[in-house]
């Protein structure tokens, strides 16, 4: 009995000193810690502050994007993150469903929603894993997400980039942003504007029409933009517009108006190529 009783002691004692040396769970400060880390890379990515966005991110984090080969460290994911959003930058939005892990080593699983000007450009779910590193801060050390089904067909991603590029576009030139606007017409833009008969192409120094867009001033409210794929890479978006445009010489036309656009994606960029607009007056 001595015999078994000191084997069975001998056991707990193992047993017990085992489960000491494991690692433990997260405490609630780990995960408060990872939720406000998880903030600051949203924070930093709506406004393009990458520097602030790879603090977030560990120097030999790998992340696995949509469609793209493995990104495998900072520099490279730098890269990714810093390409051009020609169509207006997007606004992510994460929510976090879960976040567990041991000692130094965490996951976190969660949804994701991409809006641009206010429409939704896609949502899914994400798994990242984070690592609690030398200087007590919780990185992203592996970063995977999907797409969900309904917002990935060719179509509804079409309708839902050139509303955004509508959007964007009629920012600009409210704002007098010509860079902008010049970056989002196609070579052999046209317009037709309504009482002016006849047609306008790029509005630059040369133009004819250069002079008087130059000086005027817009406060166009674009609304119920309907969005058509023509399934060439094409694709029209009608909508009204309600506001005014004050000419230099003090004029202001306040008379809402109906439009029409075509864009082309060129090279995954929707470009305007027409636009053409007419007033819209009372039934008699």
């Amino acid at each position: 009995m001595r015999v078994m009783f000191s084997l069975a002691s001998l056991v707990g004692i193992v047993a017990l000193t085992a489960c000491q040396s494991s690692p433990t769970g997260l405490s609630d400060a780990d995960k408060t810690a990872i939720r406000s880390a998880s903030q600051k890379y949203v924070e930093a990515a709506n406004i393009q502050n990458v520097d602030a966005w790879l603090q977030q991110v560990s120097e030999n984090a790998v992340f696995m994007p949509l469609n793209h080969a493995p990104l495998e460290g900072r520099k490279a994911i730098a890269q990714w993150f810093s390409a051009p959003q020609s169509q207006g930058p997007v606004t992510l939005s994460l929510t976090l469903a879960e976040i567990d892990g041991r000692g130094d080593v965490a996951f976190v699983r969660g949804a994701y929603l991409l809006t641009r000007n206010n429409a939704n450009v896609g949502t899914g779910n994400f798994i990242e894993v984070w690592q609690k590193e030398s200087d007590g801060a919780w990185r992203i050390i592996r970063d995977v997400w999907n797409t969900n089904a309904e917002v990935a067909t060719t179509a509804g991603r079409d309708v839902e980039a050139v509303k955004g590029a509508v959007a964007t576009h009629w920012a600009a030139i409210n704002k007098g942003d010509s860079e902008t606007i010049g970056r989002q017409h196609t070579s052999d833009f046209s317009m037709f504007l309504a009482d002016m008969p006849t047609r306008l192409g790029n509005i630059t120094e040369n133009s004819p029409g250069y002079k008087r867009f130059a000086t005027a001033k817009t406060d166009w409210k674009v609304r119920d933009v309907q969005v058509q794929p023509l399934g060439d890479g094409t694709a029209v978006a009608s909508f009204f517009m309600e506001g005014s445009v004050t000419w230099a010489d003090g004029t202001v036309d306040r008379r809402p108006r109906r439009v029409s656009e075509v864009w082309a994606n060129q090279g995954g960029v929707w470009k305007e190529s027409h636009h053409h607009d007419s007033v819209l007056t009372p039934l008699r």
